[in-house]
């Protein structure tokens, strides 16, 4: 679980920076998927969404907080 939240995070905050910033299509997964750029963004949120969600359910929030 902590692997797929891991994945989620970085592919979701990587590929969220890199199309934010106007990088090249990199090693992001969803950069090599053909759709239009606002949905890319959306779905590289909803990535990390998912990740910290993981995260959260696995650790608790006092976790999150540090």
């Amino acid at each position: 679980m902590e692997l797929i939240a891991l994945v989620l995070l970085v592919q979701g905050g990587g590929g969220l920076i890199n199309n934010l910033a106007g990088g090249s299509r990199s090693w992001f997964a969803l950069n090599y998927v053909e759709m239009p750029d606002a949905l890319r963004v959306t779905a590289y949120a909803v990535m990390v969404l998912l990740g910290l969600v993981l995260v959260v359910r696995r650790f608790g929030w006092d976790w999150l907080r540090g």
